[in-house]
């Protein structure tokens, strides 16, 4: 299972001329004077943009200003984040309970992400893959389904994206998607980021040889991969649920072929401490590798948009498999008769 995230924003662009402009004022609000002082960014989840300031004082901080239609953003402050739609109104963001209320898409937004977490929850305790599959499958549809109602508002490119997450689409496939999206969709750096990784999925495919990446600390792929013998490769990262849930598989299985075939886990988008100390916790025998938080060249090459993503790659360099998990990771392995 991918993560849920909160939101994808797309800074100032207009997303539809069915909705219309005005005035937006965000109050957040903390329980107390801990955040005195610290400054408030509202930025683009898309772009990674500054869009707007604002300094906390006396626990609360206040952004405004005039809005043409609607975007989704993210709040950073205090060293927490609250992702959320900017439209015409007052928008409250309770930053000790992370609620967001005040605009009708917010409240729509809410009840969506609602929604998205009782189908996530629904297969907490069935680790079965056919159970994962289903969950899997309600949510791109959910998605979907909120996607076709909002396109011409904020939540039709959160959903857009997440709809392209959980599905594994060629580059065509995606460009046939936007023929009947907003024109605007095309312009997003989350989209274009996907159709990046959609062509890297079709250059290092299952039957293609595998591309070399290395560490900032200078260690290769190359150092485990194609040296004569299978390799199993683990994208994962310490906070990511559904990776520690995959370690104890890939454990069974160092147990026994740990002679026979090399492991490397590739830890992305993670700080090196909190690799660390779950390695430590975990008891993971086999070298990892690190780049630290912001790490993503091994994602980006592969075309890697959620983790945990595991790989095999045959003695001679060639990529046997991708996207293994569970049972399927188990057998494939056995399968190699080694």
């Amino acid at each position: 299972m991918k993560k849920l995230l909160s939101v994808l924003a797309v800074g100032l662009l207009v997303l539809g001329s069915c909705s219309k402009g005005g005035h937006y004022k965000v109050v957040a609000t903390f329980a107390d004077n801990s955040a005195d002082g610290d400054t408030a960014y509202l930025t683009s989840y898309d772009s990674g943009d500054t869009l707007a300031t604002g300094v906390v004082k006396d626990k609360f901080v206040v952004i405004e200003g005039d809005v043409d239609g609607s975007f989704m953003s993210r709040l950073l402050v205090a060293g927490k984040r609250f992702g959320f739609i900017v439209e015409p109104g007052e928008i409250s963001i309770m930053c000790n309970e992370g609620k967001v209320t005040g605009t009708p898409l917010n409240d729509k937004m809410k009840a969506l992400e609602d929604e998205l977490e009782a189908i996530e929850s629904s297969a907490a305790n069935d680790t079965a893959e056919a159970a994962m599959l289903v969950v899997e499958k309600k949510m791109k549809d959910c998605f979907y389904k909120a996607y076709e109602q909002n396109k011409d508002n904020g939540i039709g490119p959160w959903a857009f994206n997440y709809y392209l997450m959980y599905n594994e689409f060629s580059a065509a496939q995606i460009d046939s998607l936007l023929n009947s999206a907003p024109k605007s969709y095309r312009d997003l750096k989350r989209v274009q980021k996907a159709i990046n990784a959609a062509r890297q999925l079709e250059i290092t495919a299952e039957g293609k040889r595998f591309a070399d990446f290395a560490a900032p600390t200078g260690e290769k792929l190359s150092d485990y991969a194609g040296q004569g013998k299978y390799t199993l490769v683990d994208f994962w990262a310490s906070w990511c649920g559904p990776c520690r849930r995959e370690i104890p598989n890939i454990k069974k299985l160092y147990e026994k072929f740990s002679a026979k075939m090399n492991f490397v886990g590739v830890a992305v988008w993670d700080e090196p401490n909190d690799t660390h100390t779950a390695m430590k916790d975990m008891a993971i025998p086999w070298p990892v590798m690190e780049g630290g938080k912001n790490w993503t060249e091994p994602t980006d090459l592969y075309g890697i948009s959620g983790i945990p993503h595991i790989m095999l790659i045959d003695p001679q360099g060639m990529i046997v498999a991708r996207g293994l998990a569970g049972d399927d990771l188990i057998k494939t392995v056995e399968s190699l008769n080694l």
